[in-house]
């Protein structure tokens, strides 16, 4: 093998970043932050082998709670990247689905994935590119926190870090003054000839 063909391939690995598969290494789940508001009992578990988060949101007896809760699992990003997850939902809410939307937030913009009005399961796939420093997180919305709860399974869970895009450098001012100054000096020398 040739080392122009060497190089080739080293320069596509390194490009490729580094992967973590499941909630591993930089994305264990030591990492994420897990909180619940208004008081609510949701709950955000990863298994033991690190291959599954769980989502439960909050759920009390009838008129004990009719306060919406969120219950988020969340990371700050210290590199960029693309993650990759598969995700399953089903409500066991008697208003079914709406009551308990499920999905994920970027810096805390909330995006839901759950489809509203149904007591089918659900189920999908997201790619998403983020950049460093952004928070990501993992959101079981409950909207009054009776009548049932929803389940949200997170698997397939992936990262790859990707390469910042290099900045074009701007040329400055003096070196554009300085070019310019160098074209009208040709342009002038012609003239003299």
């Amino acid at each position: 093998m040739n080392t122009s063909r060497l190089a080739f391939i080293a320069a596509a690995l390194l490009s490729a970043g580094a992967a973590h598969a499941s909630f591993s290494g930089d994305f264990s789940a030591a990492n994420w932050a897990t909180s619940v508001s208004n008081g609510g009992n949701g709950s955000a578990v990863v298994s033991s082998d690190g291959s599954t988060l769980t989502l439960t949101s909050s759920d009390f007896s009838p008129f004990t709670s009719l306060l919406a809760s969120d219950v988020s699992s969340q990371i700050t990003l210290t590199q960029a990247v693309s993650l990759s997850f598969d995700w399953a939902y089903v409500s066991n809410d008697e208003n079914g689905s709406s009551s308990d939307p499920f999905g994920y937030s970027v810096d805390g913009v909330f995006t839901q994935l759950s489809a509203n009005d149904s007591w089918d399961g659900q189920s999908g796939n997201v790619t998403l590119s983020l950049n460093k420093g952004q928070t990501f997180a993992f959101v079981s919305r409950s909207v009054d926190s009776i009548f049932g709860a929803s389940v949200a399974t997170v698997t397939g869970f992936s990262a790859t870090t990707t390469a910042p895009t290099p900045a074009v450098p701007e040329p400055s001012g003096a070196a554009l003054v300085a070019g310019g100054l160098l074209a009208l000096a040709a342009v002038g020398r012609r003239r003299v000839r």
